[in-house]
C-alpha cells in the first residue's frame, strides 16, 4: 500500500471493497466522497484506481473538474481516455459515450474530482453522470469528490427519487497521531535519524494542524519550511564557526514550527477562517440559541449537542485540550463569552448571530446543522 495512505487505510479498504463487490456482482455503484480540504480524498481515490491498473476487467478515468462546467469539455475528456479518435462533431459525443459504455468488456470507473465545479442552474451534467451506473448496469461506476458534506442531497435532490443517489463516504480530518506518522514518514525519506528536537517539532506541528482543520497539506508545508529554515541557519553557523573549530548548535525547530503557524494564521485571510471544530461548535451554538429569546447556553449542553452534530456528520469530536482550544478560539475572536466554571459555565453570544454565521466558511456545514434536531 502506498505510503501516502498513512491514516487512510480504512477508507482505502472500504472504497476498494465497494468497487470490487460492484464489479463481481454486476451491480450499479455511484459514490460521493466528501471531506474538508487536505483529508486525503483525492490521494486515496487515485491510489485505489491505480490498484486496478493491471486488471483486465477495469478501465479507470480521472477527471479534474476545476475550471469548467461545460458538458462538452467533460465528455470530451472522458472519450479521450476511451477511444483512439474522437467523433468529428460535439453533437456525436453522447452517442459515442453510450456506445463505449454499452459495448465495453471492462468496467469503466469514472472519477470526477472537484465535482462541485460541475454545478449549474439545472445540474443536468451531474444528474446525467450519477445516472450512468444504473443506465449502463455493470459497465460504469461513477465517483464524485468534493469538500461539501451534503452536495448531492442539497444540490441534487432528485437523485434519491430517481434511484440514483450515490453512497456517501466521508473522510474525517486527520488526527494528531495520523499527522505525526505522516510527518515522520515524510522526514525519513530525506535520510538520517530524527533527532529528539525534531521529534518535538513534528509532534507540535501535528497537534496544531489537527486542532485547526486536520489538513495534512498544511502540516507538510509548515514542517518543510521549519526544517528548511533550521538547515539554512545551521549551515550559516557552520561556515561562521568553522575557523574556530566550534561545533554547530542545533536550532529549536519546535520554536520555528510555532512561529510559522503563528505567521500563517496572522494574515487577515486565514484569521477570518475558523478551524473545523471551532466552526462546528459555532454552528451548533447558532442552532441552539438562534431561534430562542436567550443568547446563551451551558457548556454542558453545547458539548452534548456538538457530539450529536459530529456523529451526524461523521466527524470524530475533539476532547480535552483540543476541545478547550476550539472554544477559546471563538472567545478570542470576540464571538462568545464564557462565564462560570466547569459544567456550569455559560456560553453567551457577544457577536450578532448573522455576523457569527458569516465567520463559518462552509455554508453547507451551517445548513446541515440548522436542519438537525438538537
Amino acid at each position: 500500500m502506498s505510503k501516502t495512505l498513512i491514516g487512510r487505510e480504512n477508507e482505502y479498504s472500504m472504497l476498494k471493497t465497494k468497487i470490487e463487490e460492484a464489479i463481481k456482482d454486476n451491480t450499479p455503484l455511484s459514490l460521493y466522497i466528501s471531506g474538508t480540504p487536505g483529508t486525503g480524498k483525492t490521494a486515496t481515490t487515485k491510489s485505489v484506481l491505480k490498484s486496478f491498473d493491471e486488471s483486465k476487467k477495469v478501465k479507470s478515468v480521472y477527471i479534474n473538474c476545476v475550471g469548467t462546467n461545460k458538458k462538452a469539455y467533460i465528455k470530451k475528456a472522458i472519450l479521450t481516455e476511451l477511444v483512439a479518435t474522437l467523433p468529428s462533431k460535439i453533437s456525436l459525443y453522447d452517442d459515442e459515450l453510450d456506445n463505449q459504455f454499452t459495448k465495453s468488456k471492462k468496467t469503466i470507473i469514472i472519477c470526477f474530482d472537484e465535482i462541485d465545479h460541475l454545478r449549474s442552474s439545472r445540474n443536468s451534467l451531474l444528474y446525467e453522470a450519477f445516472g450512468w451506473p444504473t443506465k449502463f448496469k455493470g459497465h460504469v461506476i461513477v465517483i464524485g469528490i468534493a469538500n461539501a458534506l451534503d452536495l448531492t442531497k442539497r444540490n441534487l435532490p432528485n437523485l434519491q427519487f430517481e434511484g440514483h443517489e450515490p453512497e456517501v463516504l466521508t473522510f474525517q480530518p486527520y488526527n494528531t497521531k495520523q499527522i505525526e506518522q505522516i510527518l515522520k514518514n515524510h522526514v525519513s525519506t530525506f535520510g538520517g535519524n530524527i533527532s529528539v528536537e525534531e521529534e518535538k517539532a513534528l509532534l507540535m506541528c501535528a497537534k496544531k494542524a489537527a486542532n485547526q482543520k486536520g489538513d495534512i497539506r498544511n502540516a507538510l508545508n509548515v514542517i518543510s519550511q521549519a526544517f528548511q529554515e533550521q538547515e539554512e541557519e545551521e549551515n550559516k553557523d557552520l561556515i561562521q564557526q568553522q575557523p574556530m573549530g566550534l561545533s554547530t548548535p542545533k536550532k529549536n525547530s519546535a520554536r520555528a514550527v510555532n512561529r510559522i503557524f503563528n505567521d500563517i494564521h496572522a494574515s487577515p485571510l486565514v484569521r477570518s477562517t475558523l478551524p473545523l471544530h471551532s466552526s462546528i461548535f459555532l454552528a451548533t451554538l447558532i442552532r441552539l440559541v438562534g431561534n430562542t429569546r436567550t443568547s446563551s447556553t451551558t457548556k454542558l449542553r453545547l458539548y452534548s449537542a456538538y457530539e450529536t452534530v459530529c456523529k451526524n456528520l461523521n466527524y470524530t469530536p475533539v476532547i480535552g485540550d483540543e476541545r478547550n482550544e476550539a472554544i477559546s478560539i471563538l472567545e478570542s475572536m470576540s464571538v462568545i463569552r464564557c462565564s462560570g466554571q466547569n459544567s456550569k459555565t455559560n456560553i453567551t453570544f457577544i457577536d450578532e448571530i448573522a455576523k457569527a454565521r458569516a465567520k463559518i466558511a462552509d455554508s453547507n456545514l451551517v445548513a446541515a446543522v440548522d436542519e438537525m434536531n438538537l
